[in-house]
């Protein structure tokens, strides 16, 4: 009883070792027992007709980080892990597509300030162009009492831009 138990802590031990996560494994192990009646009876704290302390066995695996499975209970274990990690991969994507979504969000706040910039710009030019129009008809003005005659110029006054929001820049 005694070396059966000293061989289980053995194998936890043994099984122990695999878990590195610094070297990219999972944080736990699992340990096989291939027979469902010993894997039963560790559960129910008897092996065989002994009674033994096995919860003991089972803490300490615990602590170990290590999953004893049966030959039943390994699939099921298994499916969790799965889904586990393709909850883990779906997290990730998700990180991912926040970290691109941030990024297009400081590239959609650029753009509106170069175009606020470009409005502005566009704005005063119309204005220059609207004060240099009034400027010639002053000038055709000047010329008409030089001359008599006017050059019939038409005067082209251009409206400012709007912005984004519908306002005059």
């Amino acid at each position: 009883e005694r070396d059966f138990k000293q061989d289980l802590k053995k194998r936890i031990d043994e099984t122990s070792k695999y878990i590195r996560p610094k070297e990219d494994t999972l944080d736990f192990a699992f340990m096989y027992i291939p027979h469902e009646a010993i894997y039963y009876d560790l559960l129910v704290a008897k092996i065989g007709g002994i009674k033994i302390s096995t919860q003991d066995l089972i803490e300490y695996a615990f602590k170990k980080h290590v999953l004893i499975v049966s030959p039943t209970s390994f699939l099921a274990f298994l499916q969790t892990v799965l889904q586990g990690l393709k909850a883990l991969e779906i997290e990730e994507s998700a990180k991912e597509i926040l970290k691109r979504v941030e990024q297009l969000t400081t590239h959609l706040i650029r753009y509106e300030e170069y175009q606020k910039k470009l409005g502005n710009s566009l704005s005063t030019t119309v204005n220059h162009f609207n004060a240099a129009n009034k400027e010639f008809v002053k000038i055709d003005k000047d010329v008409t009492r030089i001359t008599g005659n006017s050059m019939e110029s038409e005067s082209l006054v251009l409206e400012k831009p709007q912005s984004i929001d519908g306002e005059d820049e």
